[in-house]
């Protein structure tokens, strides 16, 4: 990618970076009689920020992705993770499963791992009788890596992915070390999915501790740490080297703070966040409830028949029976509110005695028709009454709710607004709707906001219910909502329970 961006703005983004790095001696801390050379700092946030502007890039860090940034440079786009560490550091940090290493699954394979290297004393041996736990985490790590990388690709929010070439990069910039002559050496190397077929396990770090291992795949080397949840990468530092910058530290830089004016406090736009609540038959997973086929003059009892005359010639007498008895079992009894868990495992059964026919065309029909449309969802609002009496503008100048009253006011059109898909940026038309206001909907059909967000945002596959387990791999337990002045802002987040943010609404 560097060498494709132009020479003009190379200039003068490595003039915003050895600036910044020129004032570097303000934050050493040294003795009166040391006269050693500071290395040159290079601050991460200003380097992200300062690439976006000089790149004309757009900034991808924005609520649950992978990507910093993405330049749409025509006859190809780069989506870029940026990063900065001194030139001899070593590997480096590129994810964090805090939340899903301690589940069961990962934490007996970790323990497992602990248990075995007992009483060895070398590496090899621990390699030897773990490598199979070891290929298995790293496969787990990887297969979580991967669907994150593919949910950011769908929020992008510089371009559409299409025919266009795309290439992902890691754009470094590695200060030298202290003592030695300031410059930045500016590196690049690929950004990758794990190829997931090719993991080969290098074996463990330490004898101390066997949970902590490397693994390549034959495009880079990574390093898995269970002390604290981290996948790190070899970036072989000098060998990616591009280019390097001098830096020439300004005589005082104190002074050069001391000039500084104050700036202007900016006023902060209006948000709200929330955890997320999932729910078996509402919500994200509102595709579980009672079908919506007619029970008007036998219409079930009819459908039945007919998927028995087209289908049943080619099942055996067991199948047919057993075919007939399951669609029998769901599709005739009305379902009540407080039978909802016997009749997900009734529509559960009859699923799995149609995959075990093994027609494709028999499955795609039922599936279809014993759900409600898979695309269906909607944004449960929590406390949604309170939220519209406390916030009675924020979706609309129209009041959402009647006066004194759960109900709607007015038609969808009446409570409708912009809502933005950030980061990517995409815009549909959506609305508060249901008792209370509780639930956003897209406008027309639910079938456009639950396609963006089951399909792209949570990677899940066709009548795939989104759980709890599925929302820490993919590191998004909550949503924030931000009030723009041409749209609402809509971000799927991380909320530390422990340190939340404040405007979380609960």
């Amino acid at each position: 990618m560097w060498t494709d961006l132009p020479n003009n703005q190379k200039q003068n983004y490595q003039k915003l970076i050895t600036n910044f790095a020129s004032l570097s001696e303000a934050f050493a801390q040294k003795e009166e009689d040391d006269d050693s050379i500071v290395a040159p700092i290079v601050n991460s946030k200003f380097q992200e920020t300062a690439f976006q502007r000089c790149f004309n890039a757009f900034a991808e860090d924005i609520a649950n992705t992978s990507y910093d940034a993405s330049i749409d440079a025509g006859s190809k786009k780069y989506l870029i993770g940026i990063k900065t560490f001194g030139l001899k550091s070593g590997d480096q940090k590129i994810a964090q499963f805090k939340s899903i290493a301690g589940s069961p699954e990962w934490a007996r394979l970790i323990d497992e791992m602990q248990a075995n290297a007992r009483g060895m004393s070398t590496r090899k041996e621990i390699n030897e009788i773990n490598y199979d736990l070891y290929l298995d985490l790293a496969r787990k790590i990887s297969y979580v890596r991967n669907e994150r990388i593919e949910s950011s690709k769908q929020t992008l929010r510089g371009f559409k992915l299409g025919n266009t070439p795309v290439e992902a990069v890691y754009h470094v910039l590695m200060p030298s070390s202290k003592n030695e002559t300031p410059k930045i050496s500016v590196g690049e190397t690929s950004y990758s999915s794990v190829d997931i077929d090719n993991i080969k396990i290098i074996g463990c770090t330490t004898v101390k501790k066997p949970q902590n291992f490397t693994f390549t795949d034959g495009i880079h080397e990574y390093k898995w740490s269970a002390t604290d949840s981290q996948l790190s990468m070899k970036f072989h530092n000098t060998e990616i080297v591009l280019e390097q910058w001098p830096v020439h530290y300004v005589d005082d830089a104190f002074a050069f703070f001391e000039s500084m004016g104050q700036q202007t406090k900016q006023e902060t736009a209006e948000s709200h966040s929330w955890f997320l609540n999932i729910e078996p038959l509402s919500g994200f997973n509102a595709f579980m409830g009672q079908p919506k086929m007619s029970r008007k003059n036998n219409h079930r009892e009819k459908y039945i028949a007919r998927i028995m005359n087209k289908y049943g010639k080619s099942m055996t007498s067991e199948q047919y029976k057993n075919v007939k008895s399951k669609l029998d079992d769901f599709l005739l009894p009305v379902w009540k509110k407080d039978e909802k868990d016997e009749m997900l495992h009734t529509r559960n059964l009859l699923i799995a005695t149609i995959k075990s026919i093994n027609n494709v065309e028999l499955l795609k029909k039922i599936q279809h028709d014993v759900h409600r449309p898979m695309n269906e969802f909607e944004l449960r609002i929590p406390n949604s009454r309170e939220f519209h009496q406390c916030y009675p503008n924020f979706f609309t100048d129209k009041p959402i709710l009647k006066p004194n009253s759960s109900s709607c006011a007015g038609e969808p059109k009446d409570r409708s607004f912009k809502l933005k898909f950030m980061p990517s940026g995409d815009t549909i038309t959506a609305y508060v709707g249901e008792s209370g206001g509780k639930a956003i909907e897209s406008l027309g059909t639910q079938a456009t906001l639950g396609k963006w967000i089951l399909r792209d945002v949570f990677q899940l596959k066709p009548y795939e219910p989104l759980t709890d387990k599925k929302m820490v791999e993919m590191g998004i337990n909550g949503v924030r909502l931000t009030k723009k002045n041409d749209a609402i802002e809509l971000s799927f987040i991380w909320i530390d329970p422990e340190n939340t943010p404040d405007d979380l609404w609960s």
